[in-house]
């Protein structure tokens, strides 16, 4: 499930590990990790949100006027690859540690979704780190069609925990959920460097929900 992207640059990791500003009792840089699939309908018709949702929780924290450091997607994905967690479908939180190390950052986000019938449920544990301690556990549930409303909330929620601002921005979704499911599988496409079926997927996706542009607008080496 957690698939390779494209090449980022060992120096682009490095940048990385800059120290963050801490305040309060949880430091500011963050990275989230793409979600482990528990879900009960049709698992693998659902499987790619794992990815779609992490980049679509990145992009609410960035587009909140959110003060945190957020890790980009792409350079999580290329740490993911090295430590061979590729095709492994699961992330725990001794991994996820590890993973947050390489990444250079002070806290790290990891935790599953599940699709049951016609709910959608999402849980997260934000970690410390340096000391792997659970700083916190969030969960958010709902009906799917309102998936990107639930993603914001779990962001939101994120936020608090991590005692910075959140302004989300204000969604106007269909609420299709196989729209995140076309989203979330050109990011997969592009993660194996197959451009043009990521652009015919996002293309779906959008044209089922036009909310998506925005996440889709975000997704960096489309054009590239």
């Amino acid at each position: 499930m957690f698939c390779g992207c494209a090449g980022v640059s060992k120096e682009e990791i490095k940048e990385q590990e800059r120290p963050a500003a801490v305040s309060g009792r949880v430091s500011k840089t963050i990275a989230i990790l793409p979600f482990e699939n528990n879900s009960v309908t049709d698992p693998e018709k659902y499987a790619p949100l794992s990815k779609g949702l992490c980049a679509i929780l990145i992009a609410d924290l960035k587009n909140s006027n959110t003060t945190l450091q957020i890790v980009e997607r792409e350079k999580i994905q290329a740490i993911l690859k090295e430590i061979a967690l590729g095709q492994s479908g699961s992330i725990d939180q001794a991994t996820a540690v590890k993973a947050g190390k390489l990444l250079g950052a002070q806290s790290i986000v990891f935790g599953s979704f599940m699709v049951l019938g016609n709910n959608v449920r999402l849980d997260a544990r934000i970690i410390k780190v340096e000391t792997g301690e659970v700083l916190t556990a969030e969960s958010v549930a709902g009906d799917s069609s309102g998936l990107m409303n639930i993603a914001v909330d779990l962001a939101g929620k994120i936020a608090k925990s991590m005692k910075v601002a959140f302004n989300p921005v204000p969604l106007k979704s269909s609420g299709n959920l196989d729209a995140a499911v076309y989203f979330s599988q050109g990011l997969d496409a592009l993660d194996k460097g197959d451009k043009e079926e990521a652009k015919r997927l996002f293309s779906k996706c959008v044209k089922l929900d036009p909310a998506y542009k925005e996440q889709v607008d975000n997704v960096k080496g489309l054009s590239e």
